[in-house]
């Protein structure tokens, strides 16, 4: 008996060798995350993602695309430049924000709207702020251009202007609102901030540009309400013959009103 066990030792050893080449003849190297569609980053996936099980890629169908101001927007979620202008898609707006991290930004409509969130196609509609005397506590007072230019919260300020009163007290936030260029953005363009003007002001020909190659109606010079509140009695607005593009000169019933331009976050 004592004579068979370095032959059972042999084979036990013989085995498990096999084994080992038999496993790393058939394992393969982990695939990539982006190889696998696990290409985004928890940022460009804002209604959430699936993340990758070895690596720190997610997928998501619709990802907040990374454009450039001026770009052109489409309802396909995609954007490219101006000098790319792909007539067989449907424009929503042209690009006029980018969020800091480059993802993401605001769009703005190629045209004015009226009171009842139409487009228009010429400037000649206005409407008034609304809800002169009235100071909206949920809403800053900026006071000043400088503070006013670092607001670009454009939703964040309709949301509180639109819980305040309603279409006939509020007309250029609510028109905005009641713009629904297609279903699915409904309920969600929103009134711009003076910081989002500012941004026009600054890159007004690469914006024009871009309106014009769609069809659109020229950015007027003056004068663009913006949803940045100055006081209860002012409201500001655009204008780019001057200095930052901002005053605050109008009061938010004056007679003269402003045009009014709605803007969506992607």
């Amino acid at each position: 008996m004592q004579t068979r066990y370095p032959f059972l030792l042999l084979s036990a050893f013989a085995s498990v060798l096999y084994a080992s080449e038999v496993l790393a003849a058939t394992c393969t190297a982990t695939p990539e995350c982006a190889s696998l569609g696990y290409k985004y980053s928890q940022e460009e996936c804002p209604r959430g993602g699936l993340k990758c099980p070895t690596g720190d890629g997610y997928y998501c169908p619709t990802p907040r695309p990374k454009c450039n101001i001026g770009d052109i927007f489409y309802t396909d979620n995609t954007c490219v430049a101006s000098a790319n202008h792909d007539s067989s898609k449907t424009v929503l707006g042209i690009v006029v924000y980018v969020n800091a991290d480059g993802i993401g930004g605001q769009i703005m409509a190629p045209w004015p709207i009226d009171k009842d969130g139409n487009k228009t196609s010429s400037n000649s509609t206005t409407m008034i702020w609304g809800g002169y005397g009235t100071d909206i506590s949920s809403l800053p007072n900026y006071t000043i251009a400088t503070a006013a230019l670092q607001d670009y919260d454009s939703c964040g300020n309709t949301n509180k202007i639109v819980a305040q009163g309603n279409a006939s007290t509020y007309p250029a936030a609510w028109a905005t609102r009641k713009y629904a260029p297609t279903t699915e953005t409904a309920g969600q363009w929103c009134l711009p901030a003076a910081g989002i003007m500012n941004n026009i002001y600054n890159n007004n020909v690469a914006i024009q540009t871009a309106i014009s190659k769609v069809g659109g109606v020229e950015y007027p010079w003056c004068c663009n309400w913006s949803s940045t509140e100055h006081s209860s009695q002012y409201a500001w607005y655009a204008s780019l013959g001057i200095h930052y593009g901002l005053t605050y000169g109008y009061s938010k019933n004056y007679d003269s009103k402003n045009y009014v331009r709605p803007v969506l976050e992607f």
